[in-house]
């Protein structure tokens, strides 16, 4: 019986316990927020609504970048075949091609906007 591990008896009597108020508050009470969690709440709470509203708004703007796009695409390629190289309005063709690119850029970039801001799962067909 040498392995018998004898553990303390329990005090006799009544046991004090230590009820003070201004520890149970304190207990209680909730950690204050930080910046970044008040953010990332603020986030949470805004998010659903700046959604809906760029939702709302995506078709006059990405219909506007597209009516801007195609036609500017169809004056770059007809440029090369209509104006000669030689011809000193010739740099209009590239501004056309930029005008293009910098419209369907502007679309392309508000759909991916509007991607990254959408609820987990709502399935969108953009």
């Amino acid at each position: 019986m040498g392995n018998i591990v004898r553990f303390p008896k329990r005090p006799e009597g009544p046991q004090s316990a230590e009820l003070d108020a201004d520890n149970i508050k304190a207990a209680v009470r909730l950690p204050r927020p930080s910046l970044p969690a008040l953010l990332a709440w603020l986030w949470r709470v805004l998010r659903l609504p700046l959604f809906l509203v760029l939702y709302w708004l995506r078709l006059p703007i990405v219909g506007l970048c597209n009516l801007i796009s195609r036609p500017a695409l169809l004056a770059f390629m007809g440029g090369f075949f209509l104006i000669p190289a030689a011809s000193p309005h010739r740099h209009i063709v590239w501004v056309f091609g930029g005008v293009s690119l910098a419209a369907f850029a502007l679309g392309w970039l508000y759909d991916s906007l509007l991607l990254a801001l959408a609820p987990e799962g709502v399935v969108i067909g953009l």
